[in-house]
């Protein structure tokens, strides 16, 4: 019998070993391969076994029908779960109709993705997979398999590895500062009232050029022409790209500030925000959002989740899950419907060996607060920056890891919402699907508004949307005794202790009752 795989090119089809067990046959652009061996396919199973004691969650990256998964079979039923992902679509059915490796397709504990693409395989892994539930994690490669598929199973390992990542720098962050979070969220949630729906800027910016500044030293360089091309288009601002468009006489129209870590004032520093609306997450640091109210993000905090089953749909989102303000400030560019859209600032590597550009806080930081004769901003960026990189460099630029992922993780959000859309100026390290550009080449194309003098009226026009959030249905529904237990779990981890959970249950109950 013969079955397709994910790749339409290809089919396969069982066939007898010459020792009577099952072998597998693969047939590729007409072309016949052999997965396994026609002679004795179960003495693929070198590979040991991992220990369960210390690996209870299993990922396997190709299998074929199962006999690398052989030296699992004794000790299968200690490790928590085992997934095997495999192009060959429907290859459990196989894998259970072979006496040697039926029990993995029997087993409870095994689950398989088999004939998936890329992104289905990434957002599943993405859903279910949970650190804090696995001891540690053992990823194994079948080698048949990579050399018959190597593209595909390279693109597999490559998003495993993201997904695996991203979910331990979540596990980290949440345990690291998960209670400050958590009491940010309540705390905005307390003031909700006085915000707006991030989805009343829905669509309003139709026809108008958008440009989106963050930054990156790369910047600078287009400085003057921004300057000079002022009102050709709409400026999208990450909070730390606020004192340097200030210190060149700009005043964005929005401004994105998603970070919940209380640092971000430092970009705001003397700034005012009258005539900047801000667009603030869930759990960004209450104190900003009271100062400079504005518009409201929910994003995926277990907060967040609650007021979205309470007022569905009512608030929106530009939460766009690449881990960054770029794809976030991307994200409410294209929520607010944008003709054309560009890029500045966002380089993703160390720009001619700087952090960030000049204006910004921690470059002013550094020119005012710590420039001394022996100890000059250009030492203290080189010392981060060595430090920080590691050493590492792509495309001859010291970078971070770090930063080639989130570079990476926009990219593909691009190719999945805008590709072809977005206009990239300036250096660094660009994400694959952007279109290299100049200021001018941005604003040469027609667009249905050829200013952003009507900007700030759009902008009071969404700021008439409230929210229509009860904050005391949402502080209540929060604290009841069920509802808090499982939101300090998903908020703070497996690592609270008692008593602090104590202390928090109670500070949380005094926010209720209306004490400080």
């Amino acid at each position: 019998m013969e079955s397709s795989s994910v790749n339409t090119r290809c089919t396969y089809k069982c066939a007898d070993a010459k020792d009577g067990s099952m072998t597998l046959l693969v047939t590729i652009d007409g072309r016949e391969f052999p997965l396994h061996s026609r002679v004795a396919p179960a003495r693929e199973a070198a590979e040991t076994a991992p220990d369960p004691g210390r690996y209870d969650l299993v990922i396997a990256l190709g299998c074929g029908l199962g006999y690398s998964m052989l030296p699992l079979k004794d000790e299968l039923q200690r490790y928590k779960r085992v997934i095997i992902i495999d192009i060959l679509r429907g290859i459990e059915n196989d894998i259970g109709r072979n006496v040697n490796t039926g029990f993995l397709a029997s087993s409870r504990n095994v689950q398989f993705i088999t004939g998936k693409d890329i992104p289905e395989i990434e957002k599943f892994l993405a859903v279910t997979v949970t650190l804090d539930e696995h001891k540690g994690i053992h990823v194994r490669e079948h080698s048949a398999s990579f050399k018959l598929f190597p593209e595909y199973y390279s693109s597999v390992k490559a998003a495993v590895k993201r997904v695996l990542d991203k979910k331990a720098s979540g596990a980290a962050t949440v345990k690291a500062f998960g209670r400050a979070f958590l009491r940010n969220a309540l705390f905005n949630a307390e003031q909700i009232e006085s915000l707006h729906p991030v989805s009343s800027l829905a669509g309003r910016f139709a026809g108008f050029r958008g440009l989106i500044v963050s930054s990156a030293p790369s910047v600078e360089s287009h400085m003057a022409q921004i300057r000079a091309n002022r009102n050709r288009f709409v400026i999208i601002a990450v909070d730390s790209a606020i004192p340097m468009l200030e210190q060149n006489g700009i005043t964005p129209e929005l401004c994105v500030s998603i970070d919940p870590q209380h640092r971000i004032a430092e970009h705001l520093l003397g700034h005012r925000g009258e005539r900047t609306a801000h667009v603030f997450s869930i759990v960004s640091p209450p104190a900003t959002v009271k100062r400079y109210s504005g518009f409201v993000s929910l994003n995926s905090h277990p907060v967040s989740q609650v007021i979205e089953n309470l007022y569905p749909g009512i608030t929106g989102s530009i939460d766009s899950s690449t881990g960054s303000v770029a794809g976030d400030a991307l994200a409410l560019a294209l929520l607010c419907g944008f003709e054309s859209i560009a890029m500045a600032g966002f380089d993703f590597s160390f720009t001619h060996n700087n952090i960030y550009a000049r204006g910004t806080a921690y470059q002013q930081r550094y020119a005012t607060m710590f420039n001394t004769r022996l100890r000059t901003p250009e030492s203290f960026n080189a010392e981060y920056i060595f430090k920080s990189s590691r050493g590492f460099i792509e495309s001859n630029r010291y970078t971070r890891r770090s930063f080639t992922g989130y570079r990476d993780s926009l990219a593909r959000y691009i190719k999945e919402n805008c590709p072809g859309r977005v206009h990239w100026i300036g250096g660094g390290l660009l994400p694959h699907g952007v279109v290299p550009a100049t200021v001018d080449d941005f604003i040469s194309a027609p667009v249905g508004y050829d200013t952003a003098e009507r900007a700030a009226e759009i902008i009071r026009q969404a700021e008439r949307s409230a929210m229509g959030v009860d904050p005391v249905k949402v502080r209540e529904f929060l604290t009841r005794d069920d509802v808090w237990e499982e939101l300090v779990k998903e908020s703070v981890g497996g690592s609270i202790s008692l008593e602090d959970y104590a202390k928090l249950r109670r500070w949380a109950a005094g926010r209720v009752r209306g004490e400080a």
